[in-house]
C-alpha cells in the first residue's frame, strides 16, 4: 500500500472510530429536550381516581388495571404533548372502589401495587413535601424517609426543582420519583418551577397549572401562586366555584408561598392576603400548607385557618430567625430540613413534623373551621 493510500485508510478508520464514537456518546447522554424525558410511572391524584403519567422507552403503549386477584383489562390511553410532539401517556384509573387493594401493569412487566382512595368515613394519612429542589442525592435520601412512613398519599408545596428547565426535571426529579412508586402524589407550582413552557402542567398531565383532587374526606386544592390569583383573573373564578361547590367534609389549599410566617425579617407573602386569604377565609377553609421559605412555620388559627409551611426536603437552609412575636405565631423551626405527617379523622388532623433525621419538630391538632 503506497503512502498516500496508506494515510487515506487511516484517516477513513480514524473518522469512522471519532464519529462511532461520538454517537456512542449522544446516545449515552438522556435527552434535555422537553418531550423526550424519561419519566417513570407516576400515580397522581385526581378528584375521581388515579392519573397514571409516563414516558418510558421500551414499555409497551398498553396499560392493564386489574383488583388483587383477578386478570384485569386494558385502559385508555391519552397522549400528551409539548411543543407539537407527543411526550408521554396518560390513563385515568375511574371509579375505583374504595380502599381497595388494586396493581397495573405494562406487557411483559411486573405487576405494581396500589390501594384505591378511603371512603370519606375512614381516617387516612398523607404525607407533605416542600422545597425538594437543588441536591438530588439529599432529594433521594427525603423521598425514602418519607416513603418509608407508608402514607396513604404524598402532597408537595411546590419547588420540586431548582429550575423548571428539563434538564433539572430529569436530574432532580424523574430519577427519584420511582421512589414513591404505588403512592398517590400531587403538587401545587412553586416559583422555581415556573419555568420551561408549562411542563408542570404537561408533566403532572394536568389541564391548568391548578387543579383539585380528593382523598376520602379531604378535598384538596392546589393553587398556583405564579400567576394572579385576583377577583378578575381565570384562577381566582375557578376557585370560588370549586369552594363553592365543595361537599367534602375538610378543605386543604396547598400553594406554595405563604401568607404568614412569624419569622424576622417577615418573609411572609403579603399580597396574598387581600384576594386569595379573603377566598379562603370566606368559604371556611380548615388548613393552607406552604413551602418556599425553607423552615418549619406554624400560625394559630387566623380567622379560623391554620397555616403550616413545611420545612424544605432538599435545598439551602435560611437564615431567617424565629419571631414569636408576629401576632400569629404557635411553633416555628429553623435549621432543619424535614417533612410532615397528617393523620385526617372525621374530628381532626393531627400533626406530626419531622426532619429527615427522625427528630420530632412539632405536633399539633386541626379542627374544623366551623
Amino acid at each position: 500500500m503506497n503512502k498516500t493510500l496508506k494515510f487515506a485508510f487511516t484517516a477513513a478508520l480514524a473518522a469512522l472510530f471519532f464519529s462511532g464514537a461520538l454517537f456512542a456518546k449522544q446516545n449515552a447522554e438522556p435527552s434535555n429536550k422537553p418531550e423526550e424525558i424519561i419519566r417513570p410511572p407516576l400515580l397522581r391524584l385526581t378528584d375521581n381516581g388515579y392519573r397514571l403519567i409516563w414516558n418510558t422507552p421500551g414499555v409497551d403503549p398498553i396499560v392493564i388495571l386489574g383488583k388483587k386477584g383477578e386478570k384485569g383489562i386494558a385502559q385508555q390511553l391519552t397522549q400528551t404533548v409539548i411543543n407539537g410532539k407527543n411526550a408521554g401517556l396518560y390513563a385515568d384509573f375511574d371509579g375505583l372502589e374504595p380502599d381497595t387493594e388494586y396493581f397495573y401493569k405494562f406487557q411483559k412487566q411486573k405487576k405494581v401495587k396500589f390501594r384505591s382512595p378511603k371512603s370519606p368515613e375512614q381516617t387516612f394519612t398523607f404525607a407533605a413535601i416542600a422545597d425538594h429542589q437543588i441536591l438530588p442525592e439529599k432529594t433521594a435520601q427525603g423521598f425514602k424517609k418519607v416513603a418509608a412512613e407508608n402514607p396513604d398519599l404524598i402532597i408537595s408545596a411546590g419547588d420540586m426543582l431548582d429550575n423548571g428547565l428539563p434538564k433539572n426535571w430529569r436530574t432532580n426529579f424523574f430519577e427519584n420519583i420511582s421512589i414513591f412508586t404505588g403512592i398517590p402524589f400531587a403538587a401545587a407550582e412553586g416559583n422555581n418551577d415556573n419555568l420551561g413552557r408549562k411542563l408542570f402542567q404537561t408533566y403532572l398531565a394536568a389541564d391548568e397549572r391548578y387543579y383539585t383532587c380528593t382523598y376520602g374526606s379531604t378535598r384538596f386544592i392546589m393553587i398556583s401562586t405564579n400567576i394572579p390569583v385576583r377577583e378578575d383573573t381565570d384562577e381566582y373564578k375557578w376557585l370560588e366555584n370549586v369552594l363553592q361547590n365543595n361537599t367534602s367534609q375538610w378543605i386543604i389549599a396547598v400553594f406554595h408561598m405563604g401568607p404568614y410566617l412569624s419569622t424576622d425579617p417577615d418573609y411572609s407573602t403579603l399580597k396574598f392576603r387581600d384576594g386569595l386569604v379573603t377566598l379562603l377565609e370566606k368559604y371556611r377553609v380548615d388548613l393552607v400548607i406552604n413551602g418556599h421559605n425553607h423552615l418549619y412555620d406554624r400560625t394559630q388559627p387566623i380567622n379560623g385557618i391554620t397555616y403550616i409551611t413545611i420545612p424544605c426536603l432538599s435545598a439551602r437552609l435560611t437564615s431567617l430567625q424565629v419571631n414569636e412575636e408576629s401576632g400569629y405565631y404557635a411553633k416555628t423551626v429553623t435549621g432543619k430540613m424535614g417533612y410532615a405527617l397528617f393523620t385526617v379523622a372525621p374530628e381532626e388532623i393531627s400533626v406530626k413534623v419531622k426532619s429527615i433525621d427522625g427528630e420530632i419538630l412539632d405536633t399539633a391538632v386541626i379542627r374544623h373551621n366551623k
